[in-house]
């Protein structure tokens, strides 16, 4: 990894729009605004919510078939689909905070940030890390390719 002196204004430009893509990834979540959720990844991107204790059967109870038998979240329309709103959801609101850039080549980086999600009365609801691959998607925007989702607290209760 490049000293901050040495970056040039490319890279500081995609390392910028990278820690944007963090922050729309949180506000399409609190919003429960599905397309701009699965805007956040590439056409075949995928996040893998395994580590919640969420099973493809638990979402097949709840009306939603966007979950595979691993625990992930594959591509844009299950992606739109596990973020929009349903009625009588709850409105969690999501933090993301540390966002950090470990790993920089040109059209690919790696990529991490901690997540609190509070409930409507402001409880932690959950909290963890994310650890990501992000690339430069085929329009020139900054687009999670794989996103884990790493638990290290869960109230138990599903979003």
């Amino acid at each position: 990894m490049s000293a901050p002196t040495e970056r040039s204004p490319r890279e500081v430009a995609d390392r910028l729009a990278i820690y944007e893509l963090y922050a729309r990834y949180a506000q399409a979540a609190d919003l429960e605004d599905g397309a701009a959720y699965a805007s956040c990844f590439t056409e075949d991107g995928w996040t893998d919510i395994s580590s919640f204790g969420h099973t493809a059967a638990s979402f097949r109870e709840r009306g939603l078939n966007c979950l595979d038998e691993t625990g992930k979240v594959r591509g844009r329309a299950n992606l739109t689909a596990v973020a929009t709103k349903r009625p009588g959801q709850p409105l969690y609101r999501h933090l993301t905070m540390n966002a950090h850039v470990s790993s920089y080549e040109g059209d690919r980086a790696l990529g991490s940030a901690y997540f609190v999600v509070l409930s409507p009365d402001g409880a932690i609801h959950q909290f963890g890390r994310y650890e990501d691959v992000i690339v430069r998607d085929v329009d020139g925007a900054w687009r999670f390719a794989e996103r884990m989702d790493l638990a290290a607290y869960n109230s138990g209760s599903t979003l």
